[in-house]
């Protein structure tokens, strides 16, 4: 009985010692982001801007990174209300730095002029209020579709510049 169980696990030994040499070896490739601890971390974050006309604006993220250059946002949604307008700004990952607010992953922006904005990535630059992207976007108004490459849209001038772009423009008869 302990002769099989000595030849059995040196058997063992001999095939997982051959196994594990032959393994491709797997490493991690670390960048500033991996292995940087933020200084703060909150879950469930909501920020309010109140004015004397009431709330402004509502900003919600799951979860909130503060960095000594960057602040991080996970899933975030916000609601913005202007004179003219409401929006909404939704994403699954922020970077804030700098004033400009970098998003990333199922970009959506609304507002209630019945448009809508999608794509992979936006930089959104806060202080000039202007939305832009060098990813595939998809921008639908009323009815109407246009899909391209590249955009900047100045939002406080409503104006969209693309390129490359489709369009499905619906006209009304007359």
């Amino acid at each position: 009985m302990g002769v099989r169980f000595l030849s059995f696990f040196i058997v063992f030994f001999v095939f997982s010692s051959i196994f594990l040499f032959y393994k491709k070896v797997k490493t991690l490739h670390y960048t500033k982001s991996n292995y940087e601890k933020p200084i703060m971390q909150f879950n469930n974050v909501k920020t309010y801007v109140i004015s004397t006309d009431g709330i402004k604006a509502f900003i919600e993220a799951k979860i909130a990174k503060r960095f000594k250059d960057r602040d991080e946002l996970y899933f975030i949604h916000s609601n913005r209300k202007t004179k003219k307008t409401k929006e909404q700004l939704s994403a699954n990952k922020g970077i804030l730095k700098n004033n400009f607010l970098y998003l990333y992953g199922n970009v959506i922006y609304k507002n209630d002029q019945n448009t809508t904005l999608t794509s992979n990535t936006v930089v959104y630059n806060i202080k000039k209020d202007i939305l832009s992207s060098k990813t595939k976007f998809k921008l639908i108004f009323n009815k109407n579709v246009v899909i391209g490459k590249s955009f900047i849209y100045f939002k406080k001038q409503k104006k969209l510049f693309a390129s490359n772009i489709k369009a499905n423009i619906i006209m009304e008869k007359k």
